[in-house]
Parts: structure tokens; C-alpha cells; sequence
């Protein structure tokens, strides 16, 4: 019970302090968020850390009027969205590296990807 509570203490403070580290919710499940940096093309973190299961990336577009989605290679893609509006993609995974990133032509060679370890 005590090894449960420090990760929940342990995952709130790290949200609290914008570390883009992932928040846990139910058995072998993994909610992460991301956000745009400026209009194009960054994301507000380069890794991402997730158990194996079903892990959900919600990123939440900063940029106004420039077009963005998250994405993870290989695997699914979330909606295209404009400035204020989120886009989300899950998918079930297991141990390993993929990457995340903006699927819109060109996003990802900017620069707009990231690595998601999946433990």
C-alpha cells in the first residue's frame, strides 16, 4: 500500500511541475500528456515513459492556427487539430522504444517527435 501511494505522491508532484511524466489510471493502463512549443514543431518533451498495455497520449495543440496531431509510428494516428483543441491516440503496446510524433507533412522532419519507452 505504501509503494502505491508513493508513486501516486510521486506522479502528482512530477505533473505539478510540467515533467510530462505519465499518469496512471487502472491496471496496465497509461495516460500521457504532451503540448505544442511555439507554432512549428516542437513538442513540450522529447520522452515519454509508459508501462506495457494500453497507453493513451493526449497532446494539446498551443500553436493558434497551425495544424497538429500526435501520432506513434508504425502503430495509430489522433485527429488533426488546430490551437486550443487536443489530439489523442492509444494503442496497445508492449517492452520496447517507438516514436511519437506530428504527422502533418513535414512536422516530423522539423523536428516533432520524440521516444516513448515502453517498461
Amino acid at each position: 500500500m505504501r509503494t502505491r501511494r508513493a508513486r501516486v505522491v510521486a506522479t502528482a508532484a512530477a505533473s505539478a511541475l510540467g515533467l510530462g511524466v505519465f499518469a496512471a489510471s487502472g491496471v496496465g493502463a497509461t495516460n500521457l500528456k504532451l503540448s505544442t512549443v511555439g507554432a512549428c514543431c516542437k513538442f513540450n518533451v522529447k520522452t515519454l515513459t509508459a508501462k506495457a498495455g494500453t497507453v493513451t497520449i493526449t497532446l494539446t495543440n498551443k500553436s493558434g492556427t497551425t495544424p497538429h496531431n500526435v501520432a506513434i509510428k508504425g502503430k495509430k494516428k489522433g485527429l488533426v487539430v488546430t490551437g486550443g483543441k487536443t489530439s489523442k491516440v492509444t494503442a496497445t503496446l508492449k517492452k520496447g522504444t517507438y516514436v511519437f510524433y506530428c504527422s502533418v507533412a513535414g512536422h516530423e522532419a522539423a523536428g516533432m517527435k520524440g521516444t516513448l519507452k515502453v517498461t
